[in-house]
């Protein structure tokens, strides 16, 4: 069988030695990659070693065991937190070999501007600036909710949910909340960001289920064809006190159906479907015409109360686990079988430019 590399965090192949479980299902990626005529390898880039070849990881059946073999000519990257030396091993190993995912600015301000010279996804983007005192004025004047974030992050860490009600604003976050005058609130910000880079974006007025807002998970990959593709969706309910929709933050999954059936009708809702999986396409096109690379994005949608999609961030590396949390396991599965199909299609050499993206 063809060899293909899936490079993972360092925190998930120890798990994998010890034998114990993640957000990574491994068995997954050798059971499907059997079905293709594919061994997976995993491995972290601090397992490359200067010869060509690296100290990949097997899966046996009950965990991983080492073994030294040649770098795999087709690389998946699933690293999240990458350190320095690992970015340059991704770098390096992306002009040897065909790596797809990999490396991209992750400057949530940066990405927005990219997506923003398309005048034809304009529309599912919601006004975002970086943050300042006079641009956070601007927006407490112009909207009733908006969110302060991090440029910089994930799982809702940093993030913050402003809502206006009279004179006085709400001040929401995953650590505590408060009921602040104006001026409170620029002073309470001012002593949450510090020196950190943070950007200011609208809020959408989401749609609610069972009173609570929610977002969607979209799983959108490039298949055996390598066109983009919606591999899955899901609702994620935010967690009624700090507004926050992250599972990581107490946020809840449920099937998309399910949610959507408590204010939209069977035709209203296969029409949002298809609206959200259309924006979600044409965004991954243009996010992939700076960085050809890409091939498994995680979106987080949001629609309004009449159904009309917008975006609220793109994940390089998407958890999957949105799926498994709401028994969604079919879509589920189909995150791993794509961008197994993906790679298996370019060893048989039908090979893309990606790899301008990670110099």
């Amino acid at each position: 069988m063809n060899k293909v590399g899936i490079m993972l965090d360092w925190n998930i192949i120890q798990h994998g030695i010890n034998g114990k479980k993640s957000y990574e299902r491994l068995p997954y990626y050798v059971e499907i990659g059997r079905e293709l005529g594919l061994e997976p390898v995993f491995f972290h880039p601090r397992h490359v070693l200067s010869n060509g070849k690296v100290k990949g990881y097997f899966w046996n059946g009950s965990r991983l065991v080492p073994r030294v073999v040649p770098v795999p000519r087709v690389i998946h990257n699933r690293v999240l937190t990458g350190d320095l030396k690992a970015r340059q091993v991704i770098r390096s190993l992306s002009k040897t070999q065909l790596v797809f995912n990999g490396l991209v600015v992750r400057d949530k301000r940066k990405v927005h501007q990219m997506l923003w010279k398309n005048p034809q996804v304009r529309s599912y983007l919601p006004h975002t600036v970086p943050y300042s005192r006079d641009n956070l004025r601007h927006f407490l004047d112009r909207y009733r909710i908006v969110y302060v974030k991090p440029s910089i992050g994930s799982v809702g860490i940093g993030v913050v949910r402003i809502e206006r009600e009279g004179d006085h604003y709400h001040f929401i976050s995953s650590q505590y909340r408060k009921v602040l005058s104006r001026q409170g609130l620029i002073v309470e910000l001012a002593r949450w960001i510090g020196n950190k880079r943070y950007l200011i974006q609208q809020g959408i007025p989401l749609a609610r289920y069972e009173g609570k807002t929610f977002d969607i998970r979209v799983s959108v990959q490039k298949n055996r064809e390598q066109k983009w593709s919606v591999s899955g969706m899901v609702a994620k309910v935010a967690n009624q006190k700090n507004k926050l929709s992250n599972l990581a933050r107490g946020g809840r999954a449920f099937p998309l159906e399910t949610v959507l059936r408590e204010s939209f009708s069977p035709e209203q809702q296969k029409e949002i479907i298809e609206r959200i999986g259309l924006a979600a396409i044409q965004l991954a096109r243009q996010y992939e015409s700076y960085y050809p690379s890409l091939a498994d994005l995680g979106m987080d949608m949001g629609i309004d109360g009449k159904g009309n999609p917008y975006l609220i961030e793109i994940n390089i590396r998407d958890q999957r686990y949105s799926f498994y949390s709401a028994g969604e396991m079919a879509m589920f599965k189909q995150t791993y079988r794509h961008p197994l199909e993906y790679a298996s299609s370019l060893m048989r050499g039908m090979v893309p430019s990606i790899r301008k993206s990670s110099q």
